[in-house]
């Protein structure tokens, strides 16, 4: 490293020759000590970091295995909660066997704030490990129900089956017990 020096001291070549040559061997120290190092280079694709366990990634709708449907009911209090409004849903329903039949993320909005999956009471949505979402295609990051849903198209309509049952099975219970109070 040259430092600028005052104008009353005359120019040493050799002084700032040996200067030079002093930074060229400090270099080499830092390279040879880092040469035994070991490695941390990770061959991605090949090879792939383990993810933080907080880590803010791709977003999924939990599947209820015992219910036979995901646990979103449509509320839209994550849509409400998200400040880019990057979450839209078509309601299937109304009541405690709500549902949705469509559920669309636009993660190229999205800020991975975590508010939407904060405020859903019924523990529908959350954010999982997978990062790679870049691609050439803006349409890309639009994301439907059946990319977003553990299970994917099955459990989509699956769910929706199980919806459509619970609902004609409220309205046959409605008319019965209406009956029996009159």
């Amino acid at each position: 490293m040259r430092t600028r020096q005052p104008a009353t001291e005359q120019y040493n070549p050799l002084a700032v020759f040996i200067e030079g040559l002093s930074t060229l061997f400090y270099g080499m120290l830092v390279t040879w000590r880092n040469f035994w190092r070991p490695k941390v280079t990770v061959r991605y694709p090949y090879q792939r970091k383990p993810m933080p366990p907080r880590y803010r990634g791709l977003f999924y709708l939990k599947w209820n295995e015992e219910k036979q449907r995901l646990n979103c009911v449509g509320c839209t209090l994550c849509a409400q909660a998200c400040p880019t409004d990057v979450i839209s849903m078509v309601k299937l329903g109304k009541g405690t066997n709500a549902g949705v039949s469509e559920f669309t993320m636009d993660l190229g909005r999205c800020l991975f704030c975590n508010l939407c999956v904060e405020a859903c009471p019924f523990d529908a949505i959350y954010m999982g490990p997978a990062y790679e979402l870049a691609s050439e295609r803006r349409d890309a990051a639009l994301f439907r129900i059946a990319d977003l849903a553990q299970g994917g198209e099955e459990a989509v309509r699956t769910n929706i089956e199980t919806v459509q049952r619970l609902m004609a099975e409220e309205e046959k219970a409605r008319p019965a017990a209406g009956g029996h109070a009159g």
